[in-house]
């Protein structure tokens, strides 16, 4: 067997060049594979932490009415128990924060500028570990003390030519459908890199937000857990208690919300497909033109070894062990030049406009494990796969004619 695995390497390495060039393009595969999921990883990661604590949370509450847009009277789809139901969700170890929420769309004006704008409520004493999520570019975030206070989205902000310290005033309906006006000095500007969010949203206290409403409920709770891995647990085991006390409401997670970051998500598992395709597909061709050329050069040495006595089993195995060689170099080599071009590419901090995105991202690749092995594997594989028909084909030659061939 070793007498085997040894012939195996000194034929790989017979024809030097040609053997270095398919090693190559197996570790270009491999490097560029790493590369490429750590990049769309680092990104989708990004884009859902981002989600989470700017606009779902980890756990959302609500009237099954809510949900479903069953009522067209948004006064019925309000959680009246929402108290209740934050003492009992807060005495979770995995809970970070928990609020009432309350969305609604009002006219935001300045002087004579008005334009129309999504308000998301925000409780300032218990969400305060969202604010580094809400990045501010001028004045600060929310204080609880400070109740006639908004923050503006970046874009928002820049449509109607607004500042930090500058005073607006918003107008909506209440839920009995009276219109009422507040005048708010703003906080801060803030943006959270998904455009959508920062060009037509502004931050408003719950408190102020319910007396511009008149109302005293909610119609949402947005939980924050400790970590995004405990959303199924902590959903499935808080279920019973929300439905002891308030029946109608329905526990949802941030990814059944979340709808950008699911067309996010699936886009990038489908181009990660198709550039893994392409890339083993090319060496998969330019590995079975390797092995057949060898055959054709090894036509009188197959020969021999076949009017010899070798079996056509041992045959296809010994260039099935070749095969595996390379692949296993092409693989090792990738490995360790995919973790040297990502390091090299996160020291230099190359920025880059995404779509949807309202600012420059630097460019960041995470280094993955399960990456390098999963890459690393599939080139092996490849070029053994790429080597069995070849080898089934030197197998299958005819001994007298393959002879021939050392006249």
């Amino acid at each position: 067997m070793w007498l085997r695995i040894k012939i195996a390497i000194r034929n790989a390495f017979r024809n030097r060049r040609r053997s270095l060039l398919n090693i190559f393009m197996i570790a270009s595969a491999v490097a560029s594979i790493v590369i490429f999921e750590g990049f769309t990883y680092n990104m989708v990661e990004g884009l859902r932490e981002t989600t989470i604590e700017t606009q779902t949370g980890h756990i959302q509450l609500a009237l099954d009415s809510f949900w479903e847009k069953t009522n067209l009277k948004p006064k019925q789809n309000l959680i009246t128990k929402y108290k209740k139901l934050l003492k009992e969700l807060e005495k979770d170890k995995r809970v970070k924060y928990a609020a009432g929420r309350l969305e609604f769309f009002g006219l935001l004006s300045k002087g004579d500028a008005s334009i129309s704008a999504r308000a998301v409520t925000v409780d300032p004493g218990k969400e305060v570990s969202r604010n580094r999520y809400f990045r501010f570019k001028e004045g600060k975030a929310l204080q609880s003390k400070r109740l006639f206070q908004i923050a503006i989205g970046s874009g928002l902000a820049k449509k109607l030519g607004i500042k930090s310290k500058d005073s607006v005033s918003v107008l909506t309906h209440t839920y009995d459908g009276v219109v009422n006006a507040m005048d708010f000095e703003v906080s801060g500007i803030f943006q959270t890199d998904i455009s959508e969010f920062d060009d037509n949203t502004f931050l408003i206290p719950l408190k102020t937000a319910q007396k511009l409403l008149d109302t005293l409920a909610v119609e949402q709770i947005v939980v924050g857990l400790n970590s995004s891995w405990d959303t199924t647990a902590f959903k499935e085991s808080v279920r019973p208690k929300v439905a002891a006390i308030a029946p109608q409401v329905i526990v949802k997670t941030w990814f059944q919300l979340a709808t950008l970051y699911k067309q996010v998500s699936i886009f990038n598992q489908l181009q990660n497909t198709i550039v893994k395709l392409i890339l083993f597909s090319l060496v998969l061709l330019s590995i079975a033109n390797t092995v057949g050329m060898s055959i054709m050069e090894r036509t009188g040495e197959i020969g021999t070894i076949r009017a010899l006595g070798e079996q056509r089993s041992s045959v296809v195995f010994q260039f099935l062990i070749e095969g595996f060689f390379l692949g296993l170099c092409g693989a090792l080599l990738g490995a360790l030049g995919g973790v040297f071009l990502a390091n090299l590419f996160n020291s230099m901090s190359i920025p880059v406009v995404f779509p949807g995105a309202s600012s420059p991202i630097i460019i960041k690749i995470e280094v993955l494990v399960a990456s390098i092995v999963k890459a690393g594997s599939l080139g092996v594989l490849i070029t053994v796969l790429a080597a069995i028909l070849p080898a089934f084909r030197a197998s299958r030659m005819n001994i007298v004619q393959a002879l021939r061939h050392n006249i």
